[in-house]
């Protein structure tokens, strides 16, 4: 007989923390708070008592112990060695928040066998530390910081023996509460000398570094309580062992799905590596900086994705590069790109219509395909090129605009770009003195010279080109038709 689904409120007050006072540091407070954590796990889980809550003076000792959970792991598969219990402090405040605090270490080696194969692994931090204010009713840190210091990883023993280092990694969390259920959250991230070693069986060794590393992810109008509410609505399922949803759980599973559009307004993720090296065989590339982003506006009607990466100062090892070629690598590049357009609002709102929960297959193969006409609007991927350039002593050129693509004619893009070129006179000279070591120079030079007429002088003296091509691939170059 399939058991009965508590409902998302009161699931919602099994999984989150008590709200409780700070006088309020008893015995049954640590039952409560230990049967919240084990609430959703196997009972054979939760009674081997690896979650352990004490009550303090003024605050609970929250310890995790995953010894308990090994005892059955045979040896021949998996060992481990130094596991010691995960201790937290929780610290109820007078406005029913909860201070959390982490201060420990970890230091274990062990193996574990696949296939026959044995590999070898140890994994150290020296220190970890964590201190932040929970706030139950967003779900998430208010504040929140944690500092890992002298991190230490390897494997040994597979096709390739790894071993990983840092000396510090950090991360700074918040969260602001701007409406009902809807948080803006921001973390900004740090670590220190990033190291890499991946030694091959041939011999090879494969070096990777970076001097530092900054980030930053952020949410705008995160809808947190709609989220958890889907999210302990499936956690209700698997506890409830359903296999198969009935008509009122799938009316239910459709509710919470609304509830959760667009989910957030923003979604932004930046990373920053300063100070990259690789190294193998004998040679080594370096970077100034490396760059790395994604961007999501939301599930809306014209939702964007967007892509960024960039590199400053690469260096490439003597002798790897054609000779007189060595000025064409940019100082700077970065490259960023967006499909926009996209009816995601309207993916979420066909499925929410046409799909049955209730069976195997919610949808059909022909309602399957119609979502890929429904996401493109206009039938087209729109392509946005917000960022993009390449610059150097003897070059300057970027490059904004967009191009819409037809997925079932991908050889006819529409496109309307912008190209502008600084310093061109630079440019030209560079490939005139270079083309007796470089012969395809001597003609890349006339076709800049030639390019130069088509466009358009700016007051600051940069060349600007704008193309456009149109669905029959007609071309103009400044709004002058050029046959192709």
């Amino acid at each position: 007989m399939r058991k009965t689904l508590l409902s998302t409120a009161a699931s919602l007050a099994i999984i989150l923390p008590i709200h409780a006072h700070a006088a309020q540091i008893d015995q049954a407070g640590a039952d409560q708070i230990r049967d919240k954590l084990t609430y959703y796990l196997p009972r054979d889980i939760a009674d081997t008592g690896f979650i352990k809550v004490t009550p303090g003076t003024n605050r609970y000792e929250l310890s995790v112990d995953l010894q308990p959970l090994l005892k059955n792991v045979k040896p021949d598969v998996f060992t481990i060695n130094g596991l010691r219990p995960f201790v937290h402090y929780l610290t109820p405040q007078d406005d029913g928040m909860w201070k959390v605090e982490v201060n420990d270490h970890f230091d274990v080696n062990g193996s574990v066998t696949a296939d026959g194969k044995k590999q070898n692994f140890n994994y150290k931090i020296d220190g970890m530390v964590f201190d932040g204010i929970f706030d139950p009713s967003i779900t998430y840190f208010t504040t929140g910081r944690y500092t890992l210091d002298k991190i230490a990883f390897g494997m040994t023993g597979g096709d390739a023996d790894i071993a990983m280092t840092a000396d510090q990694m950090a991360a700074d969390m918040k969260g602001d509460k701007v409406a009902d259920g809807l948080v803006d959250l921001h973390s900004s991230m740090s670590a220190a000398n990033l190291k890499e070693t991946i030694t091959e069986k041939s011999g090879n060794v494969v070096d990777l570094s970076a001097d530092s590393m900054t980030g930053t992810v952020e949410f705008k109008r995160l809808g947190v309580n709609a989220f958890r509410d889907l999210l302990v609505f499936g956690l209700d399922l698997v506890k409830a062992d359903v296999k198969q949803l009935d008509q009122a759980q799938a009316d239910k599973l459709k509710a919470l799905i609304r509830a959760n559009m667009p989910l957030t307004d923003k979604f932004d993720e930046q990373l920053k590596f300063n100070g990259v090296k690789v190294s193998a065989q004998g040679m080594e590339v370096s970077l100034e900086s490396f760059t790395y982003g994604l961007g999501f506006t939301g599930l809306k009607k014209d939702a964007a994705i967007r892509f960024n990466t960039g590199v400053t100062k690469p260096v490439i090892p003597a002798g790897l590069l054609p000779p007189g070629t060595e000025g064409a690598l940019p100082d700077a590049a970065n490259f960023s790109v967006g499909i926009t357009n996209l009816n995601l609002e309207g993916v979420v709102d066909y499925v929410l219509a046409n799909a049955d929960f209730t069976k195997p297959k919610p949808l059909t193969s022909a309602q399957s395909d119609e979502l890929g006409k429904i996401v493109l609007s206009d039938g087209k991927m729109n392509i946005e090129f917000t960022d993009v350039y390449a610059r150097s002593a003897v070059y300057d050129v970027s490059l904004a605009g967009r191009m819409m693509v037809d997925p079932d004619n991908s050889s006819k893009p529409v496109v309307d770009v912008t190209i502008t070129a600084r310093d061109l006179d630079k440019t030209v000279k560079y490939l005139q003195d270079n083309a007796q070591k470089v012969p395809q120079f001597g003609q890349a030079s006339f076709m800049v010279l030639m390019m130069k007429g088509f466009g358009k002088t700016e007051a600051d003296g940069s060349t600007v080109w704008n193309v456009k091509i149109d669905e029959a691939g007609k071309v103009l170059i400044n709004g002058q038709e050029m046959k192709i």
